[in-house]
């Protein structure tokens, strides 16, 4: 299994075949299924991690990838269970940076 890399759906990235839809949420955001299309350079994989825009639009809140299943058309549709994923900083200045 290769490195989990991050594709950002977050504010300013959804656009025409690269966004998703949130269809159901479960444990207060802790969980949630998602549909989706598209993806940042590579196909989206199990354990990979997903930037989705926070309620508000100003903000991304960070998801875990915890099962995928993909359709052939279009062939970069996805079904995707996902987990809370919080990101963590090793200093405050990494945390302001990302406001």
């Amino acid at each position: 299994m290769s490195e989990p890399i991050t594709h950002d759906f977050g504010p300013g990235r959804r656009c025409w075949g690269h966004d998703y839809s949130i269809s159901n949420v479960r444990d207060g955001g802790h969980r949630v299924r998602a549909t989706g299309w598209g993806h940042d350079g590579r196909l989206i994989q199990k354990g990979d991690y997903l930037l989705l825009e926070a309620k508000g639009g100003k903000r991304a809140t960070r998801y875990q990838v915890e099962e995928i299943k993909r359709v052939m058309d279009p062939p970069d549709m996805w079904f995707a269970e996902l987990v809370f994923a919080p990101r963590t900083y090793a200093t405050q200045a990494e945390k302001d940076a990302t406001r």
